[in-house]
Parts: structure tokens; sequence; C-alpha cells
């Protein structure tokens, strides 16, 4: 029996700098909109240019959708999910958002 279970890996495309982290160009994280560090902490409102200071406060208002570590990642079982998510991060235009997938291949045994 095979699953598949999908992920998405963000490359970062031009320098992001927010007030406890900043993002270089080809720096990878992955997505999940639960993330709560002290990294990812962005503050709520509005910067001094009023700008939104977390672009993706559609996820969380107070802090970045992003993780460093891969197994930290949200995981979808259903492709079209992750790639609306992924089609928002792209449309932000500071990470590029690739769905990734993950099979799982399930061997039955008699013992």
């Amino acid at each position: 029996m095979n699953k598949s279970l999908y992920y998405i890996e963000c490359t970062c495309i031009r320098d992001c700098k927010f007030p406890n982290i900043e993002y270089h160009i080809k720096d990878v994280v992955y997505f999940n909109p639960k993330t709560v560090s002290n990294e990812t902490y962005v503050g709520y409102g509005k910067d001094e240019n009023g700008e939104y200071k977390n672009p993706y406060s559609y996820y969380r208002s107070s802090h970045l959708p992003f993780t460093r570590q891969k197994k930290f990642a949200k995981k979808w079982q259903i492709k079209d999910c992750a790639d609306r998510y992924a089609r928002h991060i792209n449309e932000i235009g500071q990470f590029t958002a690739i769905v990734k997938e993950i099979k799982l291949i399930y061997e039955e045994e008699e013992i």
C-alpha cells in the first residue's frame, strides 16, 4: 500500500529582515503555521513605514510561519491544500515555495 504526505519547502529569493531574524538569499525554511519561537516572533501591528510587521499574519499574527528543521514542517495528506498555501507564500514574493512529497510504502508481512 502506498500513501503520500506533502510539505512546503521555502527558499528565500531576497534578503528579508525581521526583528529577531534575517533570511538571506538561498536560505531554506519549511512552512509551519503553528511555529512559535523567539526567533520567529515579529510582533503585532504595523512598522514605521505603515506596512504590517508580519506579511504572513494570515497564518499567525505575531510569528512567522517558518521553521528551520524539516521534521517540524506541516504535512498534508491532500496535495491541493499544500498547493494553496504555497501559492500564497509565492505571491508575497520573499520566498519560493515548492510542495514536496514524502512517499510512504507499507508492506504486509505474515508472522
